[in-house]
């Protein structure tokens, strides 16, 4: 069994962030539509990478770039539903790392909708993957913790 299709309701996600929907998030059945959710991941993994890069978040040469993603819209999410975006990396490979992300309540923890994604570590001078940096493993690990 992979680890997407595990009941992660338990799983310790150690980024977090409340999401402030707005009006124009939802689509014509008055929920939030499933592009915007995929924003919503956006925002966590950002947040997450700030960690890993600290303040060379937007002048990097090296990067974690999203290769691939799968995503589960188990319920509706709504205007008046308080939801967070926690993520949490699952996987640290040689050049690449794989990500779990779910959104869901604030009060009731009830997942909403999770992503598993891959990033991989890239040069972008070249445009290449590389190992990912030592620095980043060690980061990664403490967030982990």
């Amino acid at each position: 069994m992979d680890f997407f299709d595990k009941d992660i309701t338990t799983h310790n996600f150690p980024e977090r962030e409340i999401v402030q929907k707005r009006f124009n998030d939802l689509d014509g059945l008055r929920h939030v539509n499933n592009g915007v959710q995929q924003s919503y991941f956006d925002i966590g993994r950002a947040n997450y990478l700030k960690r890993i890069y600290g303040e060379k978040f937007y002048c990097n040469d090296r990067v974690l770039l999203v290769a691939s993603y799968k995503t589960d819209f188990i319920a509706q999410i709504r205007l008046e539903d308080n939801v967070e975006v926690c993520t949490s990396v699952y996987h640290l490979g040689n050049k690449s790392l794989r990500m779990i992300q779910v959104i869901r309540g604030t009060e009731d923890g009830r997942i909403y909708t999770k992503s598993d994604s891959v990033m991989v570590a890239i040069e972008t001078k070249e445009g290449k993957s590389i190992v990912i940096p030592e620095e980043w493993r060690k980061k990664i690990e403490e967030i982990e913790k």
